[in-house]
């Protein structure tokens, strides 16, 4: 089934930042174990890998209707802090420059698709001038400072002056998809492969569907499940990949000094009464055990979260195939992360 508008919209509508941070408190099921709050939400398969000082443990399944332990789920969102690592690879080797205009990449403009999966010359498109992308930086798309909306079917244009304060964008991660492309000169998927998943491990993992998912890769669950699958890469939200692989790549990023420590070099407030900012590719909730870094997954069907400590390399990463398995990430971070997490009363998740 094709993705479509609509359907990306509706899975990030979360990702709004016009919503209160009230609307919604998932910290009622702190307490409960994993498992019973899946049984209780009926959340159909669920997996999910923790880390121990920086090292992968096994993979853990939750979950009404049962998967197997290389069970291949949509990453949704957690697909921006895979393509962040990639673009931080690329800046620490002298190879992108975060502080750069984004026109100093595309100085002939950036074709803006107005379907997201609709990327071919004729396809409805829009062209964002360079003299607009010169007053976007690189670093702006990293951590959704750039003024770009979330999604949008018509013109691309910032709705303020980049840098200036937080608005997540998923807009933001196709244009740094389109840099990343410029810079390296391959396709991003292809990249990805090559110079991210193949190093780490993550032989699970693509930035689009592979014919080796077939019978391996967990469907949809619920009223609003979706059979979709991503045929082009997204920077956004294309992601597949497995518990454990995506444990390899929280495990990379806590093991890397000067990859981590540019991650959280220039965070911006995201929300400042839950303690909430955005650094490169990753938010970052300030906590009395130091900060945490996560990001939440919403596709269709899929609810995801990922979150790992910096200071002591432990973390953990859940995978579900329902629109109620965010819940499941609550009980998972008391576990691995006993401390109050402000981020499950963000309206982000909800």
């Amino acid at each position: 089934m094709t993705v479509t508008r609509r359907q990306l919209l509706l899975a990030s509508a979360a990702g709004s930042p016009l919503l209160a941070s009230c609307a919604t408190d998932l910290t009622r099921y702190r307490h409960q174990p994993v498992a019973g709050v899946a049984a209780s939400l009926g959340v159909c398969a669920a997996a999910y890998a923790t880390l121990q000082a920086g090292r992968v443990q096994e993979t853990v399944l939750a979950g009404t209707c049962g998967a197997a332990p290389d069970a291949v789920f949509q990453a949704a969102s957690l697909t921006k802090p895979v393509v962040a690592y990639g673009a931080l690879r690329l800046a620490l080797a002298g190879q992108l420059d975060l502080q750069a205009p984004v026109s100093h990449y595309l100085p002939q403009g950036y074709v803006h698709y107005q379907h997201v999966l609709r990327r071919k010359p004729g396809d409805a498109s829009d062209t964002v001038p360079a003299s607009t992308l010169a007053r976007i930086p690189v670093a702006t798309l990293l951590n959704h400072s750039s003024g770009l909306p979330n999604w949008t079917g018509g013109t691309l244009t910032p709705a303020f002056d980049p840098g200036q304060r937080w608005r997540y964008s998923g807009e933001g991660y196709v244009l740094l998809q389109t840099v990343m492309e410029a810079a390296t000169g391959r396709p991003i998927a292809q990249w990805m492969d090559a110079e991210v998943f193949a190093p780490l491990g993550m032989r699970d993992s693509s930035l689009v569907w592979q014919s080796a998912y077939e019978g391996r890769a967990v469907q949809a669950h619920g009223g609003a499940a979706s059979g979709m699958r991503w045929g082009v890469p997204v920077a956004a939200a294309s992601l597949y990949t497995t518990a454990r692989d995506y444990a390899r790549l929280l495990a990379a990023v806590v093991a890397d000094e000067r990859l981590l420590a540019l991650a959280m070099s220039a965070p911006v407030v995201a929300d400042k009464a839950l303690g909430l900012e955005w650094g490169y590719g990753w938010g970052i909730e300030r906590t009395p055990a130091g900060p945490m870094l996560w990001q939440w997954g919403n596709n269709p069907g899929f609810r995801n979260f990922a979150m790992v400590s910096p200071g002591s390399g432990d973390g953990f990463v859940l995978l579900t195939n329902s629109d109620r398995g965010m819940a499941l990430a609550v009980p998972l971070a008391q576990q691995v992360l006993p401390v109050e997490h402000p981020v499950f009363r963000s309206s982000l998740l909800g």
